[in-house]
């Protein structure tokens, strides 16, 4: 037998109001003015006016006792997530000199303040990023031919050539895709690059070039021994990311080696293509990870290039690409190159993913966040349990300081835990074998809930009570939610910025989010009682998975004891775990997770694994479906109309998304099979009949059924309904304008522009 709910009284104003004036003629007969002018009336009126208010109040008493409860299980309602990104600042038209910017600096995108992270310099140098592009097979082979002839002795004496064309790496545009170029180090064979390479020496070379009318000697000499500010984000394409088994997420080494040219002379004059590394210092994997690394920049005599090589040697070999614009080479003011740090041994690494969508100069990260210098709350009460709240909010916690009295207290996560602000002689004995937890202000303590901004002090016995008096003044940053999500070129402004320094974000922001409503939160806490916050069970993988901050998940598959490159066999202590986005810009009836959104999850996920679980965070592989469907439409109704909601319902029935039967995604492991789709077109209204379903796979051959496996879902490249027959694949792709899996459309590049 279930528990039965309790009956609540839901009468409002006009119910009680009309039972009571019901009530009259029983108790007074004499009564029979019920008019509003009556003075009877109106009190009634009035009566009925408190009794709702009342009744409104005590229906409400279960939900606030459950509400309290959640409290007291330590759990809040999770507060939205600050945005993140990158700016670059620039000195196009100042003085020939580098101007210092300190950290935390205000800019702003329209009315959304941000902060800068890191302090840097402005130096008043312009800086472009080139990459060594091999030749395809496509182009010219009388082209090949002759630049064979003219390098036949470095054939001789450096083995088989590497044909390039130099290519610069462009900015990212708004409302496009973002360009990538891989660095991993092709292998050579028989003379040849495969395309699926972007660059011929896995390197990118930062050219730094003086400004407008300016001469590269004098920029050499502005800018030497000073500090570089190079930002860097990788590209967000991602395969998966990987937990290892009593490992961490990963290494916070750089990742990348930068150097710059070595022009001194060999023994016999000859020019040397050798390079000097400069001191890099930073503290994030540019590999894995959008950041900022600080380049120590030499001396102005170590500042130079080869300028002074002959014809065939420039951008032969090791030197830097040669560069096709006479004007730019003028500018030149030296070459920065940028390519994976190699192994202990000096080997080049293998299977690295170094690939990266953008490079700049002058960069810092910011956050989407407001600076509050200094908020006076009420003064001490003395009395145990005082509370205060802030008024911005939701609050950064890492930036909050609280000082009572002028010294400040410390931030924890429960008061429970903290000494009385009295030692007691047994207090004592217990933390005089740890001095962090001695009378030494560890007692001065208080909690802070980031989502209401509520500060809460100690009783006295857990935490130590402010004096009464005292005066509370806390310092912090604010900030969060969806309005911190913009686009390339948003930022513009900052009220502190000097004078000539312009700033703009190279890319969109990325990681706000619009946190948690108070429904998901009651939904979610519960659940915090069966999973402790700990991956254990393989629901809590999908539980706890779904609170990833900053992401919006649209699905979440959790497969024990299967490793994503193995599916076929059992692993012991692998768990891989499927996300797939809520909505893809890019790809809307196939969302791909990117490289930031499984670092999201992977971080998120970490700190609650058991040490022993191997975790493979993965995306979906999708793989490529086309179908056609003829039906015939029930006499009377449009066809067009029909067709359309085929057409919709089949894209929903396999979506990765709302596929299925189920309509909550197409399940892992499900085949796809025509006659189901026959089955879901069949029960469209106006459709008279199915005729048949056409089943393509990737390259539009016929099939009578696909199978998938592992983590693989279905990808509707096409669909076609037409009435009577369904129309053939080859039409249907013809139409599409869509080319072969697997294959490329040529683009002729020129390796010598032609002037006139």
């Amino acid at each position: 037998m279930p528990i039965p709910e309790p009956t609540f009284d839901s009468r409002g104003y006009r119910e009680i109001l009309n039972e009571a004036l019901a009530r009259i003629p029983v108790h007074n007969p004499e009564w029979t003015n019920f008019n509003d002018a009556d003075p009877g009336v109106t009190l009634l009126q009035l009566f009925a006016f408190m009794s709702e208010s009342i009744i409104y109040r005590a229906n409400r008493i279960p939900e606030r006792n459950r509400r309290k409860f959640l409290r007291l299980l330590g759990e809040s309602v999770r507060a939205p997530e600050a945005a993140r990104g990158l700016v670059s600042f620039s000195n196009p038209r100042g003085a020939l000199q580098s101007v210092g910017l300190a950290e935390d600096l205000e800019v702003l995108a329209g009315k959304t303040p941000f902060r800068t992270g890191n302090a840097l310099e402005v130096l008043p140098i312009e800086a472009r990023v080139y990459y060594k592009a091999p030749l395809t097979d496509t182009q010219s082979k009388e082209t090949e031919t002759l630049y064979r002839r003219l390098y036949a002795s470095f054939e001789q004496e450096q083995g088989a050539l590497s044909f390039y064309e130099t290519r610069r790496l462009e900015p990212p545009q708004a409302g496009a895709p973002l360009p990538v170029v891989d660095l991993a180090k092709p292998l050579a064979t028989a003379g040849t690059l495969s395309e699926s390479h972007d660059t011929v020496d896995g390197a990118l070379w930062l050219a730094l070039f003086a400004r407008p009318n300016e001469e590269p000697a004098q920029a050499r000499a502005a800018i030497a021994g000073r500090v570089l500010t190079l930002g860097a984000m990788p590209a967000l394409g991602a395969s998966g990311c990987l937990l290892p088994s009593g490992g961490t997420l990963g290494s916070e080494d750089l990742g990348l080696l930068f150097e710059v040219p070595n022009t001194a002379p060999g023994t016999s004059g000859e020019a040397l293509d050798r390079y000097s590394r400069v001191e890099a210092r930073g503290s994030t994997n540019l590999l894995l990870h959008p950041g900022v690394v600080e380049l120590s920049l030499p001396a102005a005599g170590q500042l130079g290039y080869w300028d002074d090589l002959d014809p065939l040697e420039a951008g032969a070999g090791n030197f830097p690409p040669a560069l096709e614009d006479t004007a730019d080479a003028e500018r030149l003011v030296t070459w920065v190159r940028i390519r994976p740090a190699p192994n202990a041994d000096g080997s080049d690494a293998q299977g690295l993913q170094a690939r990266f969508s953008w490079l700049g100069i002058n960069a810092a990260e910011v956050v989407q966040r407001a600076w509050v210098p200094a908020e006076s709350l009420p003064r001490g009460t003395g009395e145990p349990d005082q509370g205060a709240t802030l008024t911005h909010r939701p609050v950064l916690l890492e930036t909050v300081t609280l000082r009572v009295n002028g010294e400040p207290w410390q931030r924890v996560d429960d008061l429970s835990a903290a000494p009385p602000e009295v030692q007691t002689q047994a207090a004592t004995r217990v933390t005089t074998s740890d001095p962090t937890a001695s009378g030494g202000g560890g007692e001065r303590v208080y909690t802070l809930d980031r989502e209401s901004g509520e500060i809460r002090f100690g009783d006295g016995l857990h935490g130590a009570r402010p004096p009464l008096g005292a005066q509370i003044q806390v310092s912090y940053a604010h900030g969060g939610g969806v309005a911190g999500m913009v686009g390339t070129g948003a930022i513009t402004k900052g009220p502190g910025l000097p004078a000539g320094i312009k700033v703009a974000n190279p890319l969109p922001t990325y990681g706000g989010d619009r946190g948690e409503t108070l429904a998901e939160a009651e939904r979610r806490i519960p659940a915090f009682l069966h999973h402790r916050d700990r991956l254990v069970a393989p629901q809590d993988f999908v539980e706890i998975a779904w609170r990833t901050p900053g992401v919006e998940l649209g699905r979440v598959e959790v497969l024990p004891l299967v490793h994503p490159e193995q599916a076929a066999q059992v692993s012991r202590g692998v768990v891989t775990l499927l996300v797939v986005p809520a909505a893809d810009a890019l790809h809307p009836r196939s969302p791909e997770p990117d490289r930031l959104f499984l670092e999201a999850v992977c971080r998120y996920l970490a700190p609650r694994r058991l040490v022993t679980t191997e975790l493979h965070v993965r995306g979906p592989i999708y793989e490529d479906i086309w179908l056609s469907l003829g039906i015939e439409v029930v006499p009377g109704r449009e066809q067009p109309p029909v067709r359309d909601a085929v057409k919709a319902a089949v894209e929903t029935f396999v979506s990765p998304l709302t596929g299925g039967f189920e309509a909550a995604g197409w399940p892992l492991e499900k085949t796809l099979d025509p006659l189901e789709i026959s089955a879901v077109a069949s029960r469209v209204s106006g459709v008279a009949k199915v005729v048949g379903v056409l089943l393509g796979d990737a390259a539009g051959a016929a099939r009578e059924r696909i199978e998938l496996s592992g983590l693989q879902l279905p990808r509707l490249r096409g669909v076609a309904v037409s009435s009577d027959a369904p129309t053939s694949l080859d039409a249907l792709l013809g139409a599409s304008g869509g080319t072969p899996a697997g294959q490329r459309q040529p683009f002729p590049v020129p390796v010598v522009p032609v002037s006139c």
